[in-house]
C-alpha cells in the first residue's frame, strides 16, 4: 500500500517551507529549486511553494516582542544557550557502524563547504496567541504575528531551536547530535542506531507513521520525517511561540551550537522504502533532502496562513522571515535544473540568500570518477579543495549524491565563530581531523576536535 496518508502531518508544513529562488518551490521538504541567478521553477505535490526571487529585503530593527521564549532563546537577541534536551551523559557513545558487503562503495575523497560570517541582526514574524499578542507584525481574524527582533549576529537565526527533516529516498544507519556540555567538551545529546532502532536517546521522530510504528532508518521517496529532541513543547493558550493545542505532541529542536552526524545513503527511488507518491511525476520524486527549520515553523503544523516563514503570510513566496536551511537537497523540477546526482545547498530568511541553487545539466556526474564527492560547478571536475562561502560569495561547488554507498553527513554549527561547516566523508576514508568523532561517535568530544573539524577542507 502506498502511504499517501503518511505525509499528511509533514505536508501541512511542507508546501510552505522550501525555497525556489527565482521561481516556485516546495517547503518543509525545504525544496529550493534554484538560485537567484538561475531562476529555476518548480511545484511540489502540495502546490507551489515560496520563491525568493533573489535576496529578500532586510528590514531594520524593531521593538522586541518581549515575553519568555521556552525554546531557550535569549530575548535580548544575544547568543542562544546550547539547549536541546538533557544530554545522555555520553557513556561509550554509539560505536562504529556495521556494514554488509554491498553497503560500501569504493573509498572517495570527501568534501566540505564552509559557510563563514553567518548571522545577522534583523527580525522575523513569530506567531503569538491572538488573545494575548502582540500582533505588531501581522494580524487578521485568526493570525497574530509579533515582530521578533534579533539583535545579535552569531549564527542568527540558526542558533535558535532547529528541527531536522529527512525526505526520501534515504537510508539512515546512525544519527548523533553533539552540543557543548560542561567544561571543555561537547557531549552526545541525542543518538539513534539502526541496530537498536527503538532505543534512541534524546530524540523524537514525526511523520511517515513513525509516531505509531517507530523509525527504522528508511524513508521512501517523497516521504518526510521530522527529527527533534525528545523535549515536548507545550502548545496551547499563551504559548510562545504560539502553536494551537492538540493531542499531537510537538517538540523542541536543538538550540545554540550543535553538531549533527548522519550516516546515510540516498539510493534511487525504486531501491528503498515505500513511496509516498502515486507516480513519478511529482517534483519531489527521487529527490532526497536533509533540511533544517526553526522549531517554530515545524510546530506550526497546518500553517499556510500563519507562520514565520515570511514577514507577510500573503507574500510567503518571498521567504524573508525565519526562512529555512536546505543543507543537502536533490532538485527534481522536470526542467533544465533537474539533476538527480548533485545536491543544492543554500539558506535564506530575513538576512538574505546564502549559498547556491542546483547545477542542472552543467554538472554531469557520469563524467566523474567514483572518488569525487565535491564538484567544481564551473568546470564539472573534482573540486581542488574544500569550498568556502559567505553571504557575499557562493561556494562554487556542490556535493555529489551518494547513491551506491554510505557517507557520513556532518553539519557543524558553531555560534562563537559564526561558522557552518558541512562535510561528506566516506566511512573508509576518515581524515585525521575527524578521527576523534568517526567512526566511533563517542559520548564526548574535546573542544580541540571541534576546532579541527571547523578547519577541515576536503578534498585536499
Amino acid at each position: 500500500m502506498r502511504r499517501t496518508s503518511s505525509i499528511h502531518a509533514s505536508v501541512a508544513l511542507a508546501w510552505l517551507l522550501a525555497c525556489t529562488p527565482g521561481g516556485a518551490a516546495q517547503p518543509t521538504d525545504g525544496s529550493s529549486t534554484g538560485s537567484p541567478a538561475t531562476g529555476a521553477t518548480g511545484e511540489g505535490p502540495t502546490g507551489p511553494g515560496p520563491s525568493t526571487g533573489g535576496e529578500p529585503p532586510t528590514t531594520g530593527s524593531v521593538d522586541p516582542t518581549g515575553g519568555a521564549d521556552p525554546t531557550g532563546q535569549d530575548p535580548t537577541g544575544g547568543p542562544k544557550p546550547d539547549v536541546g534536551n538533557d544530554p545522555t551523559g555520553g557513556g561509550d557513545g554509539l560505536g562504529p557502524a556495521e556494514f554488509d558487503a554491498d553497503e560500501l562503495d569504493a573509498p572517495s575523497h570527501g568534501g566540505t563547504i564552509t559557510f563563514q560570517q553567518i548571522g545577522a541582526p534583523g527580525w522575523y514574524p513569530s506567531r503569538r496567541d491572538p488573545a494575548t499578542g502582540p500582533c505588531d507584525a501581522y494580524q487578521n481574524d485568526t493570525c497574530c504575528l509579533a515582530q521578533h527582533e534579533v539583535a545579535g549576529d552569531q549564527l542568527t537565526p540558526w542558533d535558535e531551536d532547529l528541527i531536522l527533516t529527512l525526505r526520501g529516498p534515504l537510508q539512515l544507519k546512525q544519527f548523533a547530535v553533539y552540543q557543548p556540555g560542561g567544561g571543555d567538551a561537547w557531549t552526545l545529546a541525542s543518538s539513534w542506531d539502526e541496530r537498536s532502532p527503538a532505543d534512541g536517546q534524546g530524540l523524537a521522530f514525526k511523520g511517515n507513521e513513525t509516531e505509531s510504528q517507530g523509525f527504522h532508518g528508511v524513508v521512501g521517496t517523497e516521504c518526510l520525517v521530522n527529527v527533534s529532541t525528545a523535549a515536548q513543547f507545550a502548545c496551547g493558550e499563551g504559548s510562545v511561540p504560539f502553536c494551537p493545542a492538540s493531542d499531537d505532541a510537538q517538540y523542541d529542536g536543538w538550540a545554540g551550537s550543535k553538531l549533527f552526524v548522519l550516516l546515510a545513503r540516498m539510493p534511487n527511488a525504486e531501491e528503498v522504502g515505500e513511496p509516498c507518491s502515486e507516480d513519478m511525476t511529482g517534483n519531489w520524486y527521487d529527490a532526497p533532502w536533509i533540511g533544517l527549520s526553526l522549531g517554530e515553523l515545524v510546530r506550526a503544523g497546518a500553517f499556510s496562513s500563519c507562520q514565520c516563514y515570511a514577514k507577510n503570510p500573503d507574500e510567503w513566496y518571498l521567504g524573508d522571515g525565519c526562512g529555512q536551511f536546505n543543507v543537502w537537497e536533490v532538485v527534481n523540477d522536470n526542467n533544465q535544473y533537474q539533476n538527480f546526482g548533485v545536491f543544492s545547498t543554500n539558506f535564506f530568511g530575513y538576512a538574505g540568500y546564502v549559498g547556491e541553487g542546483p547545477c542542472g545539466d552543467q554538472c554531469d556526474v557520469s563524467q566523474l570518477g567514483p572518488e569525487v564527492d565535491l564538484i567544481d560547478k564551473g568546470e564539472n571536475v573534482e573540486a581542488a579543495e574544500g569550498a568556502v562561502a559567505s553571504p557575499n560569495q557562493g561556494p562554487g561547488a556542490a556535493f555529489r549524491r551518494p547513491i551506491e554507498g554510505y557517507r557520513y553527513f556532518i553539519i557543524l554549527m558553531d555560534t562563537a565563530s559564526r561558522t557552518v561547516q558541512l562535510a561528506i566523508v566516506h566511512p573508509e576514508q576518515v581524515p585525521t581531523a575527524l578521527a576523534p568523532l568517526l567512526p566511533g561517535l563517542p559520548g564526548a568530544l574535546p573542544q580541540a576536535a571541534i576546532a579541527d573539524a571547523l578547519g577541515l577542507r576536503l578534498p585536499n
